[in-house]
């Protein structure tokens, strides 16, 4: 019999994943046949992680006799069919449901906000702590929303949680490189009702060509902008103490705004002060919208209250994703 991670346990799983970590194996099955939620089976199990009944295990079975109730486990019934690619294999007689379809499985009690935020952590380029929170290190994304999107099309119409997981998949901004970058591409990839503002679209970690009359001055051919406005030629950069302090990084950070800058790139910087309290962050808003020459829309009351959930939200630092 084979235990299958889903829910918070597979979210957990894939986000702690580190850049030295090999990612496991697609299984090739397409069904929980041979499931398992045996108190017995979990005890003997080589899972990759502690759980308690403070943060219990999630299980996926196929069986409404095995859905019984645990101490440190909860067990979700599944009987849904399952494309190829639902799950990876892990040590021993253990799967992981695969990075498309944990997306899929937290959507079933996540708001578009909520599952907006998941997707774009799993198609960034970082990791997270085991705690749920904070960043740890850069890795390769472990999927794309293109990604997302063919497996969710591959799923059954009535599948739960599908029409909110193609909801929330258009407001994903992929290759965000941390949780701060994150706060910033949902604030412009959200509609104003949602906690957004009307900006352009933006991408991240675009790769920005230096024009060859330039690339003298720098040894570069290229750039990455944490966050590129393409429509209005806007860099968004979020620079953090951590890593654009000390006299190199701050030589190196200001060569590379000046060469974006002379060849036609607007900068914008963010930084945590800039960022630390609400409004503040409206103000930095105010001069990236000005700076980019963006019309400075208007919003109604239900609007900015749901701009100041979505950045209470997701600036709480006590908060898990899992």
């Amino acid at each position: 019999m084979t235990l299958y991670l889903g829910h918070e346990s597979a979210l957990r799983y894939w986000l702690t994943k580190r850049g030295d970590e090999a990612i496991p194996d697609s299984s090739g099955l397409a069904c929980l046949a041979d499931s398992s939620a045996a108190a017995s089976e979990i005890k003997m199990a080589a899972l990759p992680f502690d759980f308690s009944s403070r943060r219990p295990l999630q299980l996926l079975v196929s069986d409404s006799r095995q859905s019984h109730k645990l101490a440190t486990a909860n067990v979700h019934l599944l009987t849904s069919p399952l494309p190829p690619g639902s799950f990876c294999d892990l040590v021993g007689s253990t799967r992981v449901a695969s990075p498309e379809f944990t997306y899929v499985l937290m959507a079933r009690d996540k708001t578009v906000q909520e599952l907006a935020e998941i997707g774009c952590y799993l198609c960034g380029g970082f990791a997270i702590g085991d705690e749920g929170r904070g960043y740890v290190c850069q890795r390769s994304p472990l999927t794309t929303p293109e990604d997302i999107r063919a497996f969710i099309g591959r799923l059954a119409p009535h599948t739960r949680g599908v029409s909110t997981a193609k909801r929330a998949l258009r407001y994903v901004v992929p290759y965000a490189a941390s949780p701060e970058e994150v706060l910033l591409a949902l604030t412009c990839s959200l509609p104003p009702l949602l906690g957004g503002r009307s900006m352009p679209k933006v991408v991240a970690n675009q790769r920005i060509d230096i024009p060859k009359s330039l690339r003298n001055h720098t040894g570069a051919t290229h750039f990455f902008g944490d966050l590129f406005f393409r429509s209005v030629r806007g860099d968004m950069e979020y620079d953090s103490e951590e890593y654009h302090t000390g006299k190199y990084r701050l030589d190196h950070t200001m060569e590379r705004r000046n060469i974006l800058e002379t060849a036609g790139i607007k900068v914008v910087s963010a930084t945590y002060g800039q960022i630390c309290n609400y409004q503040r962050y409206l103000d930095f808003w105010w001069m990236a919208e000005r700076r980019y020459g963006i019309r400075h829309k208007s919003y109604s009351w239900a609007q900015q209250r749901a701009q100041e959930n979505l950045y209470a939200w997701l600036t709480d630092r006590t908060r898990r994703l899992f």
